[in-house]
């Protein structure tokens, strides 16, 4: 594939404000003795992939601001850019917080990045002086399409229409530039040609990114071959700017694949440890249920009851019929690839588990396997022993009826009993 650079790109602006502040607006005259000051730093830091048209020097010129008393949705005070910002404004005494916006967001359209902060709240009082950083960060979803060597050299022509309910954009043969667009999912579809001029062949691959995030960079990889190819799914992440990285083939079934329900099972559950405490015992063993490897790397471990989520931050690469333990600590047992944290606690008495795709917020995204311990036969509340799913059963919809789990039998490394990171015990 075509190799594209990545580049750090840091703009930033200092605008000092000077607010008088006083119970009166608008251009009602305020009283001299009365006054404060607010210095407001609006500032840019982003990384993107450089291309032709590589967004090498980002104009906060075109940025808006907008200042909001607390609890109010309409600014007190609104500048089309900062450029405009008056070196003293009068403003009231209260709480009060910031936003700084790029001012053109199209619903799709190439070199288009849409920025967004806002500021934590702050006061102003009389006779003080605030100083406001606003942040802005990518708030609209990025687009670059690759395609491999072997499109390049096998194809005479081939092209990418990548669209969603805003708009829709034509990544043509040699477009570099990142297309951007706002929320929504993302159909992806491309037309390839190969023939000697006279006979063209045409090959459609065609595909779907669910649930994309704001903020975030999908970089789509083409790949196909004349006669055959397979299909890909694979995440990386850049250091600033997420970057996921999905890959289209003309695999058996003629399109992508993205994770499924099913795909991935929890199998084991040690949520009542006896030999250490809960919290650094507890541990969840997950199953790579599919014929493909998966990395586990950004999706979401939930609490159904809760909501409370902990995201994968790290690669977490699971090769087909494998397990990964994932552990409230190290010391959960002798095998723990990856460790949570404080942020899940499991619940003696039953709740509800989830492995799902991050979504908009971390609990809206697609589920691809869940399990109720504490609901209809399950029997909650085993101290020392996990509850572990039938080696047997491989089906999502099964994989949640307690019917199919049973207490472990087999001792590991803390003294408890459980499997981690092995076949289960068959339940009898």
């Amino acid at each position: 594939m075509k190799s594209i650079n990545q580049k750090s790109i840091y703009a930033i602006v200092v605008v000092t404000i000077c607010l008088l502040t006083s119970a009166c607006r608008n251009n009602e005259p305020l009283p001299e003795e009365i006054t404060g000051k607010l210095k407001l730093k609006v500032g840019l830091s982003l990384v993107v992939k450089e291309v032709n048209n590589p967004l090498k020097s980002v104009s906060t010129g075109n940025f808006g601001v907008e200042i909001f008393s607390i609890g109010s949705t309409e600014p007190v005070m609104t500048f089309d850019s900062v450029l405009d910002i008056p070196e003293v404004l009068e403003l009231s005494t209260g709480e009060y917080y910031a936003t700084a916006f790029s001012q053109d967001n199209p619903v799709a359209a190439f070199d288009a990045p849409y920025y967004y902060g806002e500021s934590e709240s702050f006061t102003i009082m009389e006779g003080e002086t605030t100083q406001v950083d606003i942040a802005c960060s990518l708030a609209n979803i990025m687009v670059t399409v690759l395609y491999s060597d072997q499109v390049i050299s096998s194809f005479t022509d081939y092209s990418t229409t990548v669209s969603n309910a805003g708009g829709s954009l034509i990544f043509t043969k040699g477009e570099e530039r990142a297309g951007y667009f706002n929320a929504g999912p993302l159909n992806i579809e491309s037309e390839l040609r190969s023939g000697d001029g006279v006979t063209s062949q045409p090959k459609t691959i065609s595909g779907t990114i669910n649930s994309p995030q704001l903020g975030k960079h999908y970089e789509i990889h083409i790949d196909a071959s004349v006669d055959d190819g397979r299909a890909l799914f694979n995440i990386s992440q850049s250091d600033m700017v997420e970057t996921e990285i999905v890959t289209f083939s003309d695999g058996a079934n003629g399109g992508s694949r993205e994770l499924a329900l099913g795909d991935l099972l929890i199998t084991e559950i040690m949520y009542n440890p006896g030999a250490i405490v809960d919290s650094e015992g507890e541990w969840i063993e997950v199953f790579n249920n599919s014929a493909e490897e998966i990395n586990l790397k950004d999706l979401v471990l939930r609490r159904g009851s809760t909501n409370a989520f902990h995201q994968i931050a790290t690669d977490l690469i699971l090769p087909p019929e494998a397990y990964a333990v994932l552990g409230r600590t190290t010391l959960a047992a002798d095998r723990v690839d990856y460790v949570y944290g404080s942020s899940i606690g499991l619940v003696n008495g039953g709740d509800e588990l989830l492995l799902n795709t991050y979504g908009t917020d971390g609990t809206d995204g697609l589920v691809i396997c869940s399990v109720d311990y504490g609901a209809g036969s399950f029997v909650p509340d085993r101290e020392g022993k996990s509850i572990q799913l039938d080696p047997v059963v491989r089906d999502a919809v099964a994989a949640q009826d307690g019917l199919n789990w049973c207490s472990s039998t087999l001792a590991y490394s803390t003294g408890d009993f459980g499997t981690p990171g092995t076949v289960n015990s068959s339940c009898e």
